[in-house]
């Protein structure tokens, strides 16, 4: 019997990469069905029809479902991804906008804004958890919903369910490096640690040898937007959102200059990938190719094969701390390295980092402690307490403006 696959959010643009990523894997994965679920049926139906259509002409051979029942979707899986936005698109561009009225950066996970996203997400993500839980208890639960840690800590206190959390933007990054040393970057390990959108790589091994000094040495080339001087007093590599937190004056001078906000030119592209839809559902448009979105293709494809093969083959996921992460509480979600197959998911245990390093992982370790709390009791008290912890705001009269304005 093979896997069932359950994608929740699955009417999402950009779930056929995900199709796409299956035909082209080499590994190859024993899948029996992949169901999409989503609440819109028109929408539904263009994304099922089309992934059906790829499936169909390609060499593999599982049924393609797809339903607006969540008890249907649920029922049998062994593997539930969730992929959901709630408040859509919009929510995003409101999140990204508001937070520059107070000369603070907007993002979907950084600042007042990944609040106002987790506030709005964390009940949302409890009700469906509890629909898992209900219908699908032994699935394992892939969460690519942002803000990732915020919702698994969420999720992992008021529910039993098996969660890893998972992020492109590592992985992504170890791309970058590859490219820079021009190797494959299947040779590389890495270690690796922090919180989501929130990490730096401390070591890079090709055959052994640690690469780090090589890439700090050219890190401008990597284009992270962070201060190459700096990365070499750090003698370790950020991932790029740590702009927002070493630049964020630059960074907010930057987006008030912007004609348009990443939220709206993704609007934007929606409404064309929709007219391209509306005229062909046997291939996936170019304009979704060019999102860049390899988070089927590099991390979750690759993750569900491991999952099925007997050999280890390491990632960087999201996991309760437990100690992995000194000065860090036990329940916060932690990025770190793990090796993953058949047998399960065994967290690596990662080496000390220098004081500067460990002070925001610190600092972040602790709002994103306080901002699951907020959205788990929806209370005015914790949801200003949170903000007055969050580094990128620095005044409580603004903390306390932000949650009488915009929360």
């Amino acid at each position: 019997m093979g896997i069932k696959l359950t994608v929740i959010g699955g009417s999402g643009l950009y779930t056929p990469l995900l199709f796409d990523a299956i035909i082209n894997n080499e590994a190859g994965i024993d899948f029996d069905e992949v169901c999409l679920n989503g609440r819109t049926k028109s929408k539904l139906e263009r994304i099922g029809q089309l992934s059906q259509n790829l499936i169909a002409k390609s060499d593999c051979d599982f049924d393609v479902t797809y339903t607006t029942d969540r008890q249907e979707a649920l029922t049998g899986a062994d593997i539930v991804l969730c992929q959901i936005r709630v408040g859509g698109m919009k929510a995003r561009a409101d999140d990204e906008e508001f937070p520059l009225t107070y000369d603070i950066i907007g993002e979907e996970t950084v600042g007042p804004g990944g609040f106002a996203n987790a506030l709005r997400t964390v009940p949302v993500m409890l009700n469906l958890a509890k629909e898992v839980e209900k219908y699908a208890p032994d699935a394992l639960f892939m969460n690519l919903t942002n803000p990732c840690s915020i919702v698994q800590q969420a999720l992992e206190e008021k529910t039993n369910l098996n969660i890893i959390g998972i992020c492109d933007l590592p992985v992504g990054m170890i791309q970058k490096m590859a490219n820079l040393l021009e190797v494959d970057p299947a040779k590389i390990d890495v270690e690796y640690q922090g919180l989501n959108h929130l990490g730096w790589y401390t070591g890079v091994y090709v055959d052994g040898e640690n690469k780090i000094e090589e890439l700090i040495n050219k890190v401008e080339k990597l284009e992270l937007g962070i201060d190459s001087n700096l990365i070499k007093k750090l003698n370790a590599i950020p991932l790029p959102y740590l702009k927002f937190y070493y630049h964020h004056k630059k960074e907010v001078n930057k987006a008030k200059n912007k004609e348009q906000l990443r939220a709206n030119e993704l609007l934007a592209t929606q409404d064309e990938i929709n007219n391209s839809l509306e005229k062909d559902l046997t291939k996936i448009p170019e304009l979704i190719y060019q999102r860049g979105a390899i988070w089927y293709s590099d991390v979750i494809v690759p993750l569900i094969s491991a999952l099925n093969q007997p050999q280890e083959k390491k990632f960087i996921v999201n996991l309760p701390n437990d100690g992995l992460i000194s000065g860090v509480d036990d329940e916060v979600i932690v990025e770190v390295p793990a090796v993953i197959n058949s047998s399960g998911i065994k967290p690596l245990q990662v080496p000390n980092v220098s004081l500067e390093i460990k002070t925001i992982i610190q600092q972040s370790a602790n709002y994103r402690n306080l901002a699951t709390q907020a959205a788990l009791s929806q209370e005015s008290n914790d949801i200003l307490q949170a903000l007055a912890a969050n580094p990128q705001v620095v005044d409580y009269d603004i903390a306390c403006e932000i949650l009488e304005n915009n929360l």
